[in-house]
């Protein structure tokens, strides 16, 4: 038997180095495929993200907006009936009432939008005197779809500093150096102030925070941050912020302004 050459074995280990770089390219082939695909995941999962935001961000303005909207009708319908005083508007304008901070819970399923027997009302001092009105996450009737979207309401009746928006409206009999609140239709008129309203509808079941409770009170959950002051350095906004809780505020200003010896509601 001839025993092989030399020659004979340069063709075998060139074959092997060919078959090497082949793997090596297959290798680095399926390399480039995963991060392709890693990528494009990615994208996706931001893609989708991006499009879960929108629709939340149009979901909460929608229902900070049906809010409002909600209110002002209730307000204007009871204030044209003589027997109601518990309106929104009239309770805000009362002697008293500046720096007051009056909070209450969207309920659709109730009776009434705004009563005084259902609010939580914080004084210009920062205390709290009632607590009724705040939404419980552990309340289905603070929901206010089945979405699971929550929506709360706060009035502030700024200080009013340098007498501004101090007239009170007057009523045929009554004089402009009049000091006393004239009376009509048996019922105080409302004095000519401006409230600041602020909605705040927030999404619990995309954030992770813990719920807490009705008795609730700290920074560390979605309801001791429903129970936080508008005004001030730790309000609302920055305790949902800070937990990571999907929201939207919505701010209008009502004004009723004096026109010669008439008081003028309006918005902006």
């Amino acid at each position: 038997m001839n025993r092989p050459t030399m020659r004979d074995r340069i063709p075998s280990v060139g074959l092997q180095s060919q078959s090497g770089a082949v793997l090596i390219v297959v290798l680095l082939m399926l390399v480039m495929i995963i991060i392709v695909g890693i990528i494009a995941v990615r994208q996706s999962t931001t893609d989708l993200k991006v499009a879960t935001a929108d629709q939340v961000g149009k979901l909460l303005f929608q229902s900070n907006d049906a809010a409002f909207m909600k209110v002002e009708k209730e307000d204007r319908i009871l204030s044209s009936q003589v027997s109601s005083t518990d309106t929104l508007n009239e309770y805000m304008s009362q002697a008293g009432m500046e720096g007051s901070e009056v909070s209450f819970c969207v309920r659709p399923r109730g009776d009434k939008l705004f009563s005084v027997l259902e609010v939580s009302k914080r004084n210009k001092t920062g205390g709290l005197e009632s607590s009724n009105g705040y939404c419980d996450p552990n309340n289905s009737d603070s929901y206010v779809s089945e979405g699971r979207l929550m929506t709360q309401m706060t009035f502030v009746r700024p200080i009013d500093i340098e007498t501004q928006l101090a007239w009170t409206q007057e009523v045929e009999g009554t004089s402009s150096n009049d000091l006393e609140k004239p009376n009509a239709r048996g019922k105080g008129t409302i004095e000519c102030t401006q409230v600041v309203g602020y909605a705040t509808s927030v999404v619990p079941a995309l954030s992770k925070a813990p719920l807490g409770n009705a008795s609730s009170t700290g920074t560390n959950t979605l309801s001791g941050c429903l129970k936080q002051p508008r005004i001030g350095t730790n309000t609302v906004d920055t305790c949902l912020e800070a937990l990571d809780i999907p929201f939207q505020t919505q701010v209008q200003t009502y004004s009723n302004q004096s026109v010669g010896p008439n008081c003028i509601a309006s918005t902006s």
